[in-house]
């Protein structure tokens, strides 16, 4: 009986162990699926968390992860940063943190988080020399895992980001922008996929400095015909492709402003970095100078906005400001809060985000219209149906002075916005562990 019993019991434990043995190759087969936000964020690690990696040359490190249960390459950069804390571009004013090539602490190591996969085990072999373990603790409560490698040959083919200097034109799966080949802050062509209406939905980004010279009875505006950006460099990667701009500022054929801007294309976002050192002779030579950024919409009748510091209930645009399109002007922004969200119900949704750079913040204001008749040059579309933006109220008087605007583009953001907001700037947090060697 003893016998039996004893038998018994190694049965039922055999089977205990191969069932938590078959739940845990489940379990790394397989994670649970990331949201649409999640699934798309551009991971960044910084140079100086992988120190195991810093002082190797850039082009011999890769990233694998475990997909389906096999370790396979997947898309990653590594890009190089300047002094100023922009990407570095050769022969630009701006001269590099560290050594050209090289892994610095200032670099940065980019990676979508759906790319991220189960942990790594021993019998997962690769081509190469495991360095880092990067382990990504997500909002889920699902940990995911990239493993950083030494003197791997195998690489991912996979582009997210397709970029033609020739021809001025940015592709992704989810979006195609088309440059003017004379000024990149002038858009030739917008296009969205899976967007259900019958015309382009954007018609063009607007810049505008409004400003006096000497005397506030001299005011003029530039607009993008006089705020001409020209390429100076092309930075081409699989996860995000940046644009180095050399912009002037000019007014009354007087060099008022040097301005760096690098645009970031990323598969579902563009982000507009602006940085410029501010000349205390200039700036007193400028009486009430502000500057704005904003989309203008092509007859996106229909759509329902939001703003953060505005009331809850949406406007509607419709060719003239309602009272709920008043409030939200009234409300303004701030440089904490100023998400503007706009859902055509045509399967595209525009999240936009402000944030100034370094320690300088200035009055925001937010930059709204809805006019269907307005003309506001240069444009491809009569109408601002609707524009919406950013406006600054004021320059420093003197030194360092940037700003960011991001633009996210969705066939549908899900929930409220207070919550995708939120999520959409909320990264995962990073552990990153050396890989012993043997």
């Amino acid at each position: 009986m003893k016998s039996i019993v004893l038998n018994i019991t190694q049965t039922a434990a055999g089977l205990v162990g191969a069932l938590a043995l078959l739940f845990s190759v489940s379990s790394q087969a397989s994670l649970k699926p990331l949201t649409d936000i999640a699934a798309f964020q551009t991971i960044a690690v910084e140079g100086e968390d992988i120190p195991a990696a810093l002082g190797e040359a850039i082009d011999t490190l890769s990233l694998a992860a475990v997909i389906d249960d096999e370790m396979e390459p997947i898309p990653f950069q590594i890009d190089e940063y300047n002094e100023g804390g922009a990407v570095y571009f050769e022969g630009w004013s701006v001269p590099i943190a560290g050594a050209q090539h090289i892994l610095d602490k200032t670099d940065k190591l980019l990676f979508l988080q759906k790319d991220a996969g189960t942990r790594r085990l021993a019998e997962h072999r690769f081509d190469g020399q495991f360095v880092a373990e990067v382990a990504l603790m997500g909002g889920d409560g699902v940990t995911r895992y990239v493993y950083l490698l030494k003197d791997s040959r195998l690489r991912s083919d996979e582009q997210y980001v397709r970029y033609s200097a020739e021809d001025g034109l940015v592709e992704t799966d989810f979006y195609s922008l088309a440059y003017n080949q004379e000024n990149h802050v002038v858009w030739d062509d917008f296009t969205i996929m899976n967007y259900s209406g019958d015309e382009n939905p954007l018609d063009s980004l607007k810049l505008r400095l409004d400003a006096g010279l000497l005397t506030s009875f001299s005011t003029t505006t530039l607009n993008n015909d006089q705020i001409v950006a020209q390429p100076a460099g092309e930075n081409i990667g699989p996860i995000r492709t940046t644009t180095q701009l050399d912009l002037t500022l000019w007014l009354f054929k007087v060099p008022m402003l040097q301005v760096s801007l690098q645009i970031h294309h990323y598969p579902k976002s563009v982000i507009y970095d602006a940085r410029m050192v501010i000349p205390a002779v200039r700036r007193k030579l400028l009486v009430n100078p502000t500057l704005s950024m904003s989309l203008d919409g092509n007859n996106l009748l229909g759509t329902t906005v939001r703003t953060a510091l505005g009331p809850k209930q949406a406007g509607i645009v419709d060719g003239e400001i309602n009272d709920i399109e008043h409030q939200m002007i009234e409300a303004s922004a701030s440089a904490v809060n100023n998400w503007i969200w706009a859902s055509t119900h045509r399967n595209l949704d525009i999240l936009a985000f402000f944030e100034f750079l370094g320690e300088t913040m200035e009055p925001i204001s937010t930059q709204y219209l809805d006019d269907k008749l307005m003309v506001d040059e240069p444009e491809r579309f009569v109408g601002q149906l609707p524009n919406m933006g950013y406006r600054i109220e004021n320059l420093p008087d003197d030194g360092f002075f940037g700003f960011a605007t991001s633009i996210y583009i969705s066939n549908g953001f899900k929930g409220e916005p207070e919550d995708f907001t939120q999520a959409i700037r909320t990264m995962p947090e990073l552990r990153v562990t050396q890989v012993k060697k043997g």
